[in-house]
């Protein structure tokens, strides 16, 4: 497929300077298009207050894709909740604070409650696209759950403007593991 026809049949609006984005590196073609799907998918399924089940969504994802998602079993979510009430309060909502990957459902659900428009996939250029939205207010929910999305398709993210300025890069809190220690209290 062309970025022509990319853009023609995966992008319902051009952007505009009050839209917000994440920029990425395109991974390849058959990724970007899956991406592309989703949003278009989430993008409807918004401006028509419909929620759709996981059920839903899990087809829009191959395997791969859906690896990037947290899947626990009752055994990794009990260490999990283990490591998180064991943190002193002041530090679990630190920026270095470690956390799991999102969860498929909640990452969805997130997207869908979000208070934005999304306005949909663009190619800037060969190798570089863009997802625009916009926000309907602030604060509207934040732009983790689109970033995360992005990734679980395997591209790149350099950048975002999410309505405060650019960013360049992916800035990210660093991973739980089940093997991890809750942190020490800061002194």
């Amino acid at each position: 497929m062309s970025a022509r026809e990319f853009r023609d049949i995966h992008c319902m609006e051009r952007p505009t300077a009050s839209n917000c984005f994440v920029e990425f590196v395109v991974r390849d073609e058959p990724a970007l298009v899956r991406l592309a799907k989703v949003v278009e998918e989430l993008r409807h399924q918004k401006a028509n207050d419909a929620i759709a089940d996981e059920a839903h969504w899990l087809p829009y994802f191959e395997a791969g894709d859906r690896s990037a998602f947290w899947w626990p079993d009752e055994a990794e979510m009990n260490r999990w909740n283990k490591f998180w009430f064991s943190t002193p309060l002041p530090e679990r909502h630190q920026a270095d604070m470690p956390t799991p990957p999102w969860n498929f459902e909640s990452l969805i659900f997130v997207i869908m409650e979000g208070d934005y428009d999304l306005i949909g996939i663009t190619r800037t250029n060969d190798s570089q696209a863009r997802l625009t939205f916009k926000p309907n207010g602030f604060p509207y929910g934040g732009i983790n759950a689109l970033r995360e999305l992005i990734r679980s398709f395997g591209h790149e993210i350099t950048g975002f403007d999410d309505g405060t300025g650019f960013v360049g890069g992916d800035p990210q809190s660093p991973r739980w593991n089940p093997n991890m220690e809750p942190p020490n209290p800061r002194k």
